[in-house]
């Protein structure tokens, strides 16, 4: 399959992922991919010339200039830090020669996902201590998801500092590297919590704004498309053009901000 996807110049898409294991109730399943879904997207980048860079990477490149016109890149990310992504993901993009972003929510690691427990999926196995030291030293780049996987814009500022300011305390002590990236969890966030995200020393975040990055991308807001269960290599290819369409970034921060007074009132 031969798939014309690079439309605009400096134009990356940034994909995320999140759990590889079959889900336990219908409400998790869209966020769940089998093995060979993942294969086959993987195989599907590799084919059409994508290269993969983490989301420092991307952030590296765009202060660099940006991509050249005919270089295609995507960046890979991953939510959660569930224990299948050193089951699945790692051997995967190991041998397609790609790299990740893998985002993990410290007050987890080495137990359950509890933050999902409402949800009848407070069971799965998070990553280790060792796990993540494993994975990062494999090239994967590791970045903080907050402590205990809040929705942030609804929290005090005190809460609200302590959930961007531990995660990285936390990672960088045990694992002994940077750690600049953040994702916010459920994509909930405001200005609030984007300055929280900065005094606490982060150079990156991403949102679920589903649309691709650019170089004039909000260093703290960078957009993401959710790959979702039913996507198979030929939507991925177009779901990965459709986010560089300048109709749908338009028609998406309309209804980004149309929500906002409804997101500050319930907060």
């Amino acid at each position: 399959m031969t798939v014309t996807t690079q439309t605009a110049p400096g134009q990356v898409p940034v994909l995320m992922y999140h759990a590889l294991s079959s889900a336990r109730t219908s409400g998790f399943h869209r966020w769940t991919l089998s093995a060979d879904r993942l294969r086959s997207h993987l195989d599907f980048l590799s084919r059409e010339g994508y290269r993969s860079v983490t989301v420092g990477g991307l952030q590296d490149c765009y202060r660099r200039g940006g991509p050249a016109p005919d270089e295609k890149l995507v960046a890979l990310t991953f939510d959660d830090a569930y224990a299948d992504f050193h089951d699945v993901a790692l051997p995967l993009l190991l041998s397609y020669g790609l790299t990740g972003t893998l985002f993990v929510p410290t007050g987890y690691v080495g137990g359950r996902s509890g933050w999902m427990h409402g949800d009848g999926e407070g069971e799965r196995t998070i990553l280790s201590w060792a796990g993540l030291a494993e994975i990062a030293g494999c090239g994967i780049e590791i970045g903080a998801h907050s402590h205990t996987h809040p929705q942030m814009d609804r929290l005090p500022a005190a809460e609200m500092a302590r959930q961007a300011a531990q995660p990285k305390a936390e990672l960088e002590d045990r694992l002994g590297l940077p750690v600049a990236t953040f994702a916010y969890p459920y994509g909930r966030y405001d200005r609030r919590v984007r300055d929280a995200v900065a005094a606490a020393g982060y150079r990156g975040a991403c949102t679920m704004n589903s649309w691709a990055a650019t170089a004039g991308s909000h260093a703290l807001e960078l957009p993401r498309t959710a790959v979702l269960h039913y996507m198979d290599a030929e939507m991925l290819a177009a779901e990965l053009a459709a986010s560089r369409s300048r109709v749908r970034r338009a028609v998406l921060r309309a209804c980004r901000a149309a929500a906002a007074p409804v997101r500050r009132l319930r907060s």
